[in-house]
């Protein structure tokens, strides 16, 4: 293999093609990328058996060729080069790699054992970038961190309404629910993403935005193309997603809408006092939202925050990081909180985004 490359444009495609490369002790090609020259383009491959990649860069070939090096020690390498082209060319078991002045050999690995990168046929259909990447960044925290349960390690997206998609995640203690617009997209069947692979595509949705990408799917794999050479594609997880509406109160007993910038305030000034659950107390009076927390030998704390209030006095408990974590998400200055009432989930939007919906469950005191 020979070939001679743009240094930027070859740095800029390793680096996100190579962090999908990952560590694997009975498969240390997984560690690598996979560079294969032909006609006037180098085409690089990563895969992790759960998410792959493979991107295009322009290069003069001057021998066709497939190499398979350390994805990490070729970024290295090429990053602190400092030239305006690279060359490579492959040495009987080594990558050489040349610039200006250098030379550096990279020992390969049989390209043989790498792993074949999915591809999904069919037409496929436009989607929107920004908005794509929006709905898995919103959604996406509040899945569960537990392989035992896969489907809710993931995150749904399905169509609920014409010209959108809507994303959800659960860990089973809260929920959230990010509708975004999508226009001219359809779904005729949802897909469960893993949240590790829902959040690499996020990242790759984020660096090509000069173009929405074309999406396809099947029953076993999702995938994303863009005009610029690169794709990624992801494993799906079979299963069904709980079918959380049963679950949404339909009505309450209380509602309270308090400026985000004062319950965050309150916030950090109750997290130096929480206990090992994070546990605080959110207590509905007339006129204002009093957040406690006692942290045993640290001390107790109270914060009261004026608030817009109607329905019942009431008193509940909550893991304080399940309600922190919506905040960012929430576009609104004022935050609704409704109240479904003792031992019931609580439901929080912001007050003029019907987008979200976010439920969280109490905490037995």
């Amino acid at each position: 293999m020979k070939a001679v490359l743009d240094q930027g444009e070859f740095l800029e495609k390793l680096e996100l093609v190579a962090k999908v490369s990952t560590k694997h002790v009975t498969l240390p090609v997984l560690q690598c990328v996979l560079l294969v020259a032909e006609d006037e383009h180098l085409i690089i491959r990563a895969t992790n058996l759960e998410v792959a990649m493979e991107v295009v860069v322009g290069a003069r070939v001057g021998e066709s060729g497939v190499v398979a090096v350390p994805a990490a020690v070729l970024l290295q390498t090429v990053m602190l080069g400092g030239q305006k082209e690279v060359s490579l060319r492959s040495d009987g078991g080594s990558l050489v790699v040349e610039g200006s002045g250098s030379e550096t050999l990279i020992k390969t690995v049989s390209h043989e054992e790498f792993p074949s990168i999915p591809k999904i046929e069919g037409k496929g259909q436009v989607i929107g970038n920004h908005m794509f990447s929006l709905g898995i960044k919103a959604s996406a925290f509040a899945a569960s961190l537990s392989s035992i349960k896969p489907e809710l390690g993931s995150i749904h997206i399905f169509q609920k309404k014409e010209q959108s998609l809507t994303f959800v995640a659960t860990d089973s203690f809260r929920l959230m629910e990010k509708t975004v617009p999508q226009k001219g997209v359809v779904f005729e069947s949802s897909v469960l993403l893993p949240q590790k692979n829902a959040l690499e595509i996020s990242r790759v949705l984020d660096a090509n935005t000069s173009k929405d990408p074309v999406c396809r799917y099947n029953d076993h794999q999702f995938s994303l193309e863009f005009d610029n050479g690169v794709y990624i594609t992801s494993r799906l997880v079979s299963g069904s997603f709980p079918d959380y509406e049963q679950i949404m109160p339909k009505e309450f007993v209380a509602s309270v809408t308090v400026l985000k910038e004062d319950l965050s305030h309150a916030f950090k000034k109750t997290s130096i006092f929480l206990n090992r659950f994070f546990q605080v107390g959110l207590r509905i009076e007339d006129s204002s939202l009093t957040v406690s927390a006692s942290g045993g030998e640290v001390g107790t704390t109270t914060e009261s925050i004026k608030a817009e209030v109607s329905g019942e006095v009431l008193g509940l408990n909550f893991n304080q990081r399940y309600i922190s974590d919506v905040l960012p998400h929430l576009v609104d200055d004022s935050v609704v909180m409704q109240f479904s009432g003792i031992g019931r989930p609580m439901v929080m939007r912001g007050l003029g985004d019907p987008s979200v919906r976010y439920l969280v469950m109490p905490m037995n005191k």
